[in-house]
């Protein structure tokens, strides 16, 4: 009797070792995760517009340092049906042709260079509908399949600010000071539950929260009706949130960094700056804007809209992010 309680009471210990350092490893590994964003170096990411402006810079030309390429201008479903969407015409105008382009990408990708695929936001996610599909998640399970497993992209980024139904009633904005803009971007559409369900889907493919370690971006102002609604449910899904602070002052991106720390929860990290170089009107402020190391910590980084259009400024961005890594 006296060894069998000894047995027992050593199974015991064994079994609560094993709970304690299972769960102590657990710990760590999740606390590994959040070092890992929160000491990651700034990025780098640069749109590249595909309807044919600048056509001799190509994908290739885009320079080292540059961290993320985004495809913006054509949309997935022209891949799914190039007979219709031929290269060299409309959004494709800047390639002669699909192999050229698919070539290009994987010459950034063997570089190091991600590429992720633009993805628009459309009002028929607010009837769960998303571009047509009969659910959210075929829908999600296509991109997948087309952008992961056939071209082997590298995620995708989300453009959401188009228009589509507003909430009813429209919610009162935030003060300037809290956030950095004077009110809401009327134009966007309203994030209800069949909006958010879209977004959902793409999360098991996508993202911190989905295996393949592929990225899931967001771009928007802190403006529009989703925002806070996508952060606040997503927030740990997405790998960055892209603030279109176009012609912003560095003291409006300071704004808007407290509303995203303090209000999302969102960290620094993850918050990556934009500058809008062929508008022309805010390289001086974008150069600071790249410089600079917010109060909450270092920035996720800077992105570029349309590199492509002005290589030689946006490169001038990418040297003071570069600087300051």
């Amino acid at each position: 009797m006296k060894n069998i309680k000894k047995s027992q009471i050593i199974a015991t210990a064994i079994v609560f070792l094993s709970i304690f350092y299972g769960c102590k490893s657990e710990v760590i590994q999740l606390q590994e995760a959040n070092t890992a964003v929160i000491n990651n170096e700034q990025k780098f990411i640069a749109y590249y517009i595909t309807d044919g402006r600048n056509p001799d810079f190509k994908l290739k030309d885009i320079p080292d340092g540059v961290d993320m390429v985004i495809l913006f201008g054509v949309k997935y479903w022209q891949y799914q049906d190039t007979l219709k969407y031929p290269a060299g015409t409309g959004m494709m105008s800047s390639y002669k042709s699909y192999g050229a382009y698919f070539d290009d990408i994987k010459t950034l990708q063997k570089r190091g260079i991600k590429v992720l695929q633009n993805v628009d936001d459309d009002a028929s996610w607010q009837d769960a509908k998303p571009d047509g599909y009969a659910t959210p998640e075929i829908w999600a399970n296509n991109l997948k399949t087309l952008l992961l497993d056939k071209h082997k992209l590298d995620g995708i980024s989300l453009d959401i600010e188009h228009s589509g139904r507003r909430p009813n009633p429209v919610p009162p904005f935030p003060k300037y000071e809290e956030i950095g803009y004077r009110g809401w971007y009327s134009s966007a559409m309203d994030a209800n539950p069949e909006f958010m369900s879209c977004v959902a889907a793409l999360t098991k493919y996508f993202g911190l929260k989905a295996p393949g370690n592929k990225q899931l971006h967001t771009a928007s102002g802190l403006d529009i009706y989703s925002w806070n609604k996508i952060a606040e449910q997503f927030g740990d899904a997405f790998n960055y949130f892209q603030i279109q602070s176009y012609d912003r002052t560095l003291e409006q991106c300071q704004l808007m960094m407290n509303y995203v720390t303090s209000v999302n929860k969102i960290p620094a990290s993850k918050i990556v700056f934009g500058s809008y170089i062929e508008g022309g009107r805010s390289l001086k402020e974008d150069l600071k804007i790249a410089e600079w190391t917010p109060t909450q910590g270092k920035k996720g980084g800077m992105m570029v809209y349309t590199y492509n259009s002005k290589p030689q400024d946006a490169k001038l961005v990418l040297n003071a992010i570069s600087a300051n890594r």
